[in-house]
């Protein structure tokens, strides 16, 4: 990332046909840039107003826009920041850019729109980096938890976590410089209770980020089994359209087919495979197929593994694997055995099923998935880090150790809970977070 001070612009519309696109400008320079474009004097432009006008370059008109300035430091960077709403339209845009760079501004970095709202203090980390989770959601639920974050929800709390332990570490700081006046029994067990709470409180966030990482990222659920199994019919029941060809001669599907459904807000991924079964030569279409199967469903977050009727499986359930019987309308009850009985014929067991595989990815807690949910590693690795230190400190507390040690302990704590919110990081963690954002946000 490149030091700030200059005037930046991107498109801050998704590429590709659209009635409208727009071009963000944020610096220094903004209101001059923007006033060249348009055609006008930058003591003109009126601070948060949509105008009409028109963008000329070269003497050609290139588009007919609507234009607005909105000075800092109330923007969204801190910054001067312009907008030029112009027709939708790759080429479009492209030409409305290339105006405005020739007018002084340079093409911004990914994420440098939102760095910069960042290093202004606009925003703390754990919002801007909701504000991608926003951009890349994939169903109304990871959607919700990214608005909730992007309203300070989790930054919130970590400022909290932050004034306890700076509190904490103030009494026992008072307690060295005032050694005379000692430390009560109560007064140490109270300590111990604060240590242990905010431990407490980070092992609580680190541990929500299972059900935040498939919030954020969905999940790929993979359906295998023998040849005629029954899992194409299964597949397509569950995705509640035709989506992969059933007949009766095995080996139908060969290649893998995928489709998204969205189930109680979770964006999941299904994937039909071809069936298991010994071919003559693993070069054929249908080895290559199960090869490739196979390999999906080792990168899957579950396999649905796949049996007919009456028959049993060697393939053992486990926290990657739920084994599931098909065409349970042929049998009678009393024959059910192994495994999830279904039917895709009358939709018996569909909706168990879809129960057991959002408990089984989610670990059961997405009905109580709201805000406050940690949805990137960089978080989780923080508050696992700080519960650490301060568990540390609590257990030093209460064997009366040397107050110094435990202040290490909190000092290192707060550093780990700062570093969430951003509070103390350094350049080369926010190149590196802000390089997977995309131009123009």
């Amino acid at each position: 990332m490149r030091p700030g001070g200059d005037t930046i612009a991107a498109v801050a519309t998704a590429l590709g046909t659209g009635g409208v696109g727009i071009i963000r400008i944020s610096g220094s320079d903004a209101a001059a840039i923007l006033a060249k474009v348009i055609g006008t004097k930058a003591d003109a432009l009126r601070d948060r107003y949509f105008e009409y006008g028109h963008v000329v370059h070269d003497g050609h008109r290139l588009d007919e826009v609507l234009f607005v300035l909105m000075r800092g430091p109330r923007s969204f960077t801190g910054e001067d920041v312009a907008e030029i709403h112009g027709h939708g339209g790759a080429a479009n845009l492209a030409e409305l850019l290339r105006c405005v760079t020739a007018a002084g501004a340079r093409h911004a970095d990914p994420g440098e729109f939102t760095r910069r709202a960042f290093e202004n203090r606009r925003i703390d980390l754990t919002r801007a980096e909701a504000i991608a989770d926003i951009v890349n959601a994939s169903s109304a639920k990871a959607l919700r938890v990214a608005q909730e974050q992007l309203a300070g929800s989790l930054g919130g709390i970590v400022n909290t976590l932050i004034s306890d332990v700076v509190e904490l570490t103030a009494e026992i700081e008072a307690g060295i410089d005032f050694p005379e006046d000692g430390l009560s029994e109560a007064e140490r067990i109270k300590q111990v209770e604060q240590g242990n709470d905010a431990a407490r409180q980070c092992a609580v966030l680190a541990s929500s980020y299972g059900v935040g990482r498939v919030l954020r990222d969905g999940v790929d659920v993979v359906l295998r089994g023998a040849v005629n199994a029954g899992k194409s019919s299964l597949f397509n029941a569950l995705v509640g359209k035709e989506r992969s060809i059933v007949a009766s001669d095995g080996g139908t599907t060969r290649d893998y087919v995928e489709a998204q459904v969205v189930w109680q807000g979770l964006s999941i991924t299904l994937v039909d495979t071809a069936g298991i079964r010994t071919t003559s030569a693993r070069e054929s279409i249908e080895g290559q197929g199960i090869e490739m199967g196979a390999a999906r469903a080792a990168q899957a977050d579950l396999e649905l593994f796949v049996i007919e009727g009456g028959e049993e499986s060697e393939m053992a359930e486990s926290d990657r694997i739920l084994i599931v019987r098909s065409k349970c309308d042929l049998l009678a009850e009393a024959d059910a055995g192994q495994g999830l009985s279904t039917s895709a014929k009358s939709g018996a067991g569909l909706e168990g099923l879809r129960d057991a595989i959002l408990a089984r990815v989610t670990g059961g807690a997405l009905e109580s998935a709201e805000g406050c949910v940690v949805t990137n590693e960089r978080q989780r690795y923080r508050f696992e880090a700080a519960n650490g230190y301060l568990d540390a400190a609590s257990k030093l507390i209460e064997r009366s150790a040397p107050a110094e040690l435990t202040i290490v302990e909190l000092n290192a704590a707060r550093g780990a809970l700062a570093e969430i919110t951003g509070e103390e990081v350094g350049d080369e963690m926010l190149d590196a977070l802000f390089s997977r954002f995309c131009i123009g946000k």
